[in-house]
């Protein structure tokens, strides 16, 4: 009997363990600003992926991600002359909450709790022109 009870105790902390595990699990999220709300403390972000097809269409997942007093704003582009040496590469700049606008295609490093999605950072892609640069060729 007192066996019993053991495995069923070990049995309990092993699921909780597991269920609390899975709790505040962080993820990439990418997609297009599809919805703004009034007090800019939430959005809707419509993400393509994993591909599907859903009658002959592209399957679009929508997801509300809250923002908050947290969250750090970040945009990257693409310049001439960077620190790496590698000429148009991608170029991380800080942003303010007022640069982002819908149809801005973001990746977000969420939070999620539960059913909730908490913006720890937005990162704004900034699509330009390609820069021209001269071929570089090794030998």
């Amino acid at each position: 009997m007192e066996e019993r009870r053991l495995c069923s105790a070990i049995a309990v902390i092993l699921v909780a363990l597991a269920s609390s595990a899975s709790a505040g699990e962080t993820m990439k999220h990418s997609g297009s600003i599809f919805a703004v709300a009034d007090d800019a403390t939430t959005f809707v972000l419509a993400e393509v992926g994993p591909w599907q097809m859903h009658d002959g269409a592209t399957a679009i997942t929508y997801r509300t991600i809250t923002v908050t007093p947290e969250t750090r704003f970040a945009i990257v582009s693409r310049d001439a002359e960077t620190a790496s040496g590698f000429p148009a590469d991608f170029v991380e700049t800080p942003l303010g909450p007022d640069g982002i606008y819908l149809d801005d295609y973001v990746t977000i490093d969420c939070l999620h709790e539960g059913k909730r999605l908490i913006a720890l950072k937005i990162t704004v892609t900034e699509v330009l022109p390609v820069i021209d640069v001269e071929p570089v060729t090794s030998r």
